[in-house]
């Protein structure tokens, strides 16, 4: 979200900075609603409000403001009950004489003018217990008969029995200077300005508005504070929550924390991200893509607090030290190298929900959370298929993790291995979660998956040659069919720059090229994991099909940020500068090969065995 969608010290303000304004609500709005209960409980919170607790506050009232000309109506977006119910109390603290505000409707005409010029005279029919019947049965008054004057008339006379036994004075002066509404204007924002009423109005009720939940959260727990406590202590509660606020705030946009913690984009592209924070706290789920969904618990939580609490317990009432405690926590996670690590991993690779890892830490050890966060590894390191023959059999086993069948399982045991390798390297350096979550990540194949996608004649040369020294010094008889290939190339006129597919190669000479890349795919098992290493997709896309050498000239050079700078994962740099190959033969080969395969495939087969023995072991 960016900085101008979101209008900065939302004001809290009371009922009469309404007076003497003029809203307009649009044709898209569903008519007015409230009955009994909704008016009951308005005044009956307000009623039993203690004033020496400090300000009430209600929902928000959501508008979009004209700019520039003042007689231009205030358009409600949001809010449009709960004002037209304080407008109809007001009337009636007025002995029926409407005198706040001004509430328009586009299309329902009959409505607007009821409100303003027939008031008195629901007034009176309601003092003299006249039935809805008899009122509307007046002359003139049928063209009122609709639903919202019949709700007009059931809460106005709700307000009046509400009051037989109320002090009026008392209430209207408590309902204009102590019952406060967060007053929100879209058209400060760029959903506001760029978005139609209609599209607002349907964003809005679909949670899709991007108000920020956390602004009017923070001014929850300011008012709070305010309430709770005497003036000059206010200041000083306020003015350290505040800080507080501000350094979570700043921590969280550290990529480096920031990304190690959160795996979901849409709290990444928030101004504020301690919304996530508020989110965990209050166990919301991916279903629910409401974006006020916690400012709506802690708001309704103040409210019941403030009618049971006495001041002591109200200070804390939204209980912004369970806020400090997770965030501390989660900042410990961070500063230690083991859980930063194994709570990371679980959450970059969506094996584990971050809100779960925070339950299953709640009263535990360190040493017991760590074995925690190992069991949840391990539990999904043995799930199982059936195969073809109906066995069951390890999904992560080294010998099933292919490109075909289990990519996304061979990019979860790729990461694990880079992840360990930070863990217990003995350094202070981390794996850069934050690195790795800004980019896509795939597995990419050490030799080329699909030779015959080689784009140029250079690079289908450059590929033959080396595979024919490869087999050569193996005593392979591929090399043969490979040095009969490249005897035809030597006979074809082209240049190395040159297209493939402008060589216009003869039926035949394509048949015998497609024959030994058959040959040799099944012979080097190219999509298995002893072919495979993590790359990011810009990374990927640029080694393309390219041959060994090429691959890892342009991997180094990647790495050393001579060029261009992308993160190689180290796992990835040193099979490509083959670390895990053994024999000193194969090292000096242009070509991975069998060897550099099978050392490769065993150190895989090493690291997976810390998690479960049974993945090393031979398939029978």
């Amino acid at each position: 979200m960016n900085n101008e969608e979101i209008p900065k010290n939302i004001p809290f303000e009371p009922i009469r900075y309404l007076l003497g304004k003029s809203f307009v609500v649009k044709d898209y709005q569903r008519g007015y609603k409230w009955e009994k209960k909704e008016v009951l409980d308005l005044l009956n919170d307000i009623g039993e409000h203690d004033e020496a607790d400090g300000r009430y506050c209600l929902q928000p009232i959501i508008v979009r403001e004209p700019q520039g000309d003042s007689d231009i109506l205030i358009e409600l977006i949001d809010g449009q009950q709960r004002l037209t119910t304080i407008y109809l109390i007001l009337a009636y603290l007025n002995g029926g004489i409407p005198n706040s505000y001004f509430i328009d409707y586009n299309t329902r005409l009959e409505s607007a003018e009821f409100l303003k010029n027939h008031i008195p005279d629901l007034h009176e029919a309601v003092v003299n217990q006249k039935n809805w019947g008899d009122f509307i049965s007046q002359i003139g008054y049928e063209r009122f008969n609709n639903v919202d004057v019949l709700h007009f008339y059931l809460v106005y006379n709700e307000v009046h029995n509400w009051f037989k036994s109320r002090n009026q004075e008392l209430f209207s002066t408590k309902l204009l200077n102590v019952v406060h509404i967060i007053w929100y204007d879209l058209g400060r924002t760029i959903a506001g300005y760029n978005q139609s009423s209609e599209e607002l109005f349907l964003n809005l009720n679909a949670g899709k508005i991007p108000l920020t939940s956390a602004e009017l959260i923070k001014g929850l727990f300011i008012l709070n504070v305010q309430d709770a406590t005497n003036k000059e202590l206010a200041k000083l509660k306020a003015k350290e929550l505040a800080m507080e606020w501000d350094q979570i705030e700043n921590k969280l946009h550290d990529d480096t924390f920031w990304l190690f913690i959160c795996n979901k984009p849409q709290y990444t592209k928030s101004d504020t991200r301690i919304d996530y924070i508020f989110d965990l706290i209050n166990g919301k789920s991916e279903r629910n893509d409401y974006e006020l969904f916690s400012f709506r618990i802690y708001s309704e939580k103040y409210r019941q607090e403030k009618v049971k609490a006495d001041n002591e317990r109200l200070i804390d009432a939204l209980n912004w030290k369970e806020v400090k405690n997770t965030f501390n926590k989660l900042n410990e996670w961070y500063e230690d190298k083991f859980l930063y690590h194994y709570v990371g991993y679980l959450v970059v690779s969506c094996i584990a929900d971050l809100s779960d890892i925070l339950k299953l830490s709640k009263g535990l050890t360190k040493k017991a959370f760590m074995i925690c966060l190992l069991d949840l590894i391990k539990e999904e390191f043995r799930k199982t298929y059936i195969d073809e023959g109906g066995e069951t059999q390890l999904r992560y086993h080294v010998n099933n993790l292919n490109y075909e069948d289990f990519r996304k399982e061979c990019q979860n045991a790729l990461l694990l291995m880079n992840v360990q390798y930070y863990t217990f390297n003995g350094s202070s350096n981390k794996f850069p979660f934050d690195l790795y979550k800004k980019e896509n990540w795939s597995v990419e194949h050490i030799n080329p998956q699909n030779p015959r996608s080689f784009d140029t004649a250079y690079e289908i040369r450059k590929w033959l040659e080396s595979s024919r020294d490869y087999y050569q010094g193996i005593g392979n008889p591929l090399a043969e069919s490979i040095e009969t290939v490249l005897q035809d190339f030597e006979r074809i006129e082209y240049s190395d720059d040159r297209k493939l597919s402008a060589l216009k190669l003869s039926k035949e000479r394509n048949e015998t090229i497609d024959r030994l890349i058959e040959d040799l795919t099944d012979d080097l098992d190219l999509h298995g994991i002893s072919n495979l290493a993590l790359l990011d997709r810009i990374t990927n896309s640029r080694l393309g099909n390219k041959p060994f050498l090429d691959k890892r000239a342009m991997i180094l050079e990647i790495d050393s940020g001579e060029e261009s700078f992308a993160f190689i994962p180290v796992l990835t740099k040193n099979v490509f500068v083959k670390i895990y190959t053994k024999d000193s033969q194969s090292l000096t080969n242009s070509f991975f090969g069998h060897q550099d395969m099978e050392d490769y495939c065993s150190f895989i087969g090493s690291q997976l065995r810390k998690i479960n023995p049974e993945l090393e072991t031979k398939n029978a």
